[in-house]
């Protein structure tokens, strides 16, 4: 079993750790136990990992990362493009984005297959 499935299922044991250690009462040598709030879901819980931040990785990991990234795409200011048929400006959906919307994306690709189809001569 790995140390912070251990945590996961005894939280209470660390708990108890805890509160004795805040009491003045320190279980053993040495209690690193600490009380941290978790990214993912937000419950209280108690570790003895100093880089943890989550309750428990399987569980609530992907969904701390995913709120990490919308706040750091919320703090960046929206950037505007120009839409490369139209000329428009816009603000993409996304980063590689080119044109403003799909009429002129598949204006784009028609005038670029009758290009392509324009410089073949069809001699027999």
């Amino acid at each position: 079993m790995w140390n912070c499935d251990w945590e996961y299922q005894h939280q209470d044991v660390l708990k108890n750790c805890y509160e004795r250690k805040m009491a003045g009462r320190p279980y053993g040598k040495s209690d690193p136990v600490r009380k941290i709030i978790c990214e993912g879901c937000g419950c209280v819980f108690y570790t003895r990992i100093w880089s943890k931040k989550y309750c428990y990785y399987k569980k609530c990991g992907n969904t701390g990362y995913k709120k990490q990234l919308i706040q750091r795409r919320l703090a960046q200011p929206p950037r505007t493009q120009v839409c490369k048929v139209c000329g428009n400006t816009f603000t993409p959906k996304r980063s590689d984005a080119l044109y403003c919307s799909n009429a002129c994306r598949q204006r784009a690709y028609r005038q670029s297959v009758t290009d392509k189809t324009s410089g073949h001569d069809d001699h027999l």
